[in-house]
């Protein structure tokens, strides 16, 4: 009888952990959560729902960098870093990207941009949608290597088929800044995927990628992408993507590695 006690603790933490359903995974019991369909990558409040957007606003911030490769060729790398702030319904970003190629023993610098945009987050039951508009600055010393300055609109829609899966599309209109010495072309880019969240902390989503070449009589982008997002501990989080183009417009292969926090 001496077990009796242990036994029936065992048995109510028992009941209690097969009891916990969450859905959305959002780590908030679906009993208590009052926001059911909550994406996998939004940071919900003690019910469940997006933190309010209130005067403080939330913030995000991202640093990484893409290699490019070719098995018979030199890479290229880009450093990105990435600032954006959300507001209620609006979304603002600064993001700035420095591209270099490495050629034999040397590292030149070919682009240093600077990216300003402002969104619209809406929602519609399963359907999350955002409207951004923005510019992009070019900082060279030799501007007639580079056009500035672009401005784009582009549209993402995020639809949830489930709880953990989702299917996305993503176009975006850019009007090209002519160079000192070459007359860019408008382009259309655009993705379209699906995504899964593998675990409460892991999401990977697979897309098709196409985009316009701004380069007269250049061929179009077109690559297949894997991307994968996790989380870590204190609202951190590392993603990765790879990406294999479909045609000879570019290097073969594309690598990305970022690591960011949100607070």
């Amino acid at each position: 009888m001496k077990f009796l006690p242990i036994l029936s603790s065992l048995l109510v933490l028992a009941t209690s952990l097969f009891a916990f359903n969450d859905q959305d995974i959002d780590g908030v019991d679906d009993a208590h959560d009052l926001c059911i369909n909550t994406p996998f990558d939004v940071i919900v409040d003690e019910n469940g729902c997006p933190y309010k957007k209130g005067i403080k606003g939330k913030f995000l911030f991202q640093i990484g960098e893409d290699i490019s490769f070719n098995t018979a060729s030199n890479r290229t790398n880009t450093l990105n870093i990435f600032l954006n702030y959300n507001y209620k319904q609006w979304d603002f970003s600064i993001s700035s990207s420095n591209f270099n190629a490495t050629n034999i023993n040397t590292v030149v610098d070919t682009e240093d941009d600077l990216y300003l945009t402002v969104g619209y987050l809406s929602q519609y039951g399963k359907l999350n949608t955002k409207i951004s508009v923005g510019t992009k600055f070019a900082f060279m010393d030799n501007d007639s290597i580079d056009r500035d300055n672009d401005y784009f609109i582009s549209a993402n829609l995020d639809y949830f088929i489930s709880p953990k899966q989702n299917i996305f599309l993503y176009h975006s209109y850019t009007l090209s800044g002519n160079s000192d010495t070459t007359k860019y072309e408008n382009f259309h880019s655009l993705s379209l995927g699906t995504g899964y969240a593998v675990t409460n902390k892991w999401y990977s989503a697979i897309s098709y990628n196409y985009a316009q070449s701004p380069y007269p009589h250049a061929k179009d982008y077109k690559a297949l992408s894997w991307f994968n997002y996790y989380l870590l501990p204190n609202d951190f989080y590392i993603s990765s993507n790879y990406a294999r183009t479909l045609n000879n417009s570019s290097y073969d292969h594309m690598l990305s590695l970022n690591i960011g926090v949100k607070f």
